[in-house]
């Protein structure tokens, strides 16, 4: 019904990418969306002299575990042969302009700075550079331009789940369904309205 109702809701068409954190189990594959996980994946970085790890986990990179070669956790690109005063962020930018990372994270956070545009002292050395361009465009990678979460502190499952304690347990739609969904409970009647677009639904049938 969520989708019926609200099929552009960024939610709807991908929970991954819409600031949803969804109720998550033990996996073997690390998550390098985190930036935990990125920087824990450098614990043993060859060259913490010429770039930090802190400073490349920010900036979306993960290691490979093979010399210095790092690697975007959203666009697939391979950045190689770091050198003294590289800037992550900015060498993202630079060989990554489509990168969704780049686009949604790095571009705001340089003009937070006042630094959008990248210094001449920065211009291209002798970097190494794989995956020239990004797999896919946006589109293929599931990536819908939006403002964000209406209510980000609904953004997680178990915030939405806490909302329903006063849901009636006669409906058939259930607390945990409704959280999966993207709904958080207004505390009036059956009136539930989803974290990201602001949509609200009601009046659920028992088909619904």
């Amino acid at each position: 019904r969520h989708r019926a109702e609200n099929p552009q809701c960024p939610f709807v068409m991908d929970p991954n990418m819409s600031g949803n954190v969804p109720v998550t189990g033990p996996s073997l594959i690390p998550d390098y969306r985190s930036e935990a996980v990125r920087l824990a994946s450098f614990d043993n970085w060859p060259v913490p002299h010429i770039v930090r790890p802190q400073d490349l986990a920010r900036a979306g990179f993960y290691s490979l575990k093979n010399s210095d070669n790092t690697k975007c956790a959203y666009c697939k690109g391979v950045v190689r042969a770091w050198e003294a005063n590289d800037i992550p962020d900015l060498e993202h930018k630079r060989h990554f302009p489509s990168c969704p990372y780049v686009i949604y994270t790095i571009n705001p956070r340089l003009q937070n700075r006042g630094s959008s545009s990248i210094p001449e002292s920065s211009c291209f050395k002798h970097m190494n550079v794989i995956n020239h361009t990004v797999d896919g465009d946006l589109d293929e990678l599931g990536v819908q331009k939006h403002n964000g979460p209406k209510r980000p502190e609904y953004g997680t499952v178990e915030s939405r789940l806490r909302s329903f304690t006063t849901w009636s347990p006669n409906l058939i739609q259930t607390p945990d369904l409704l959280s999966q969904a993207g709904f958080y409970y207004e505390g009036m009647g059956d009136q539930v309205r989803c974290f990201h677009c602001d949509g609200g639904l009601r009046h659920w049938d028992p088909d619904d």
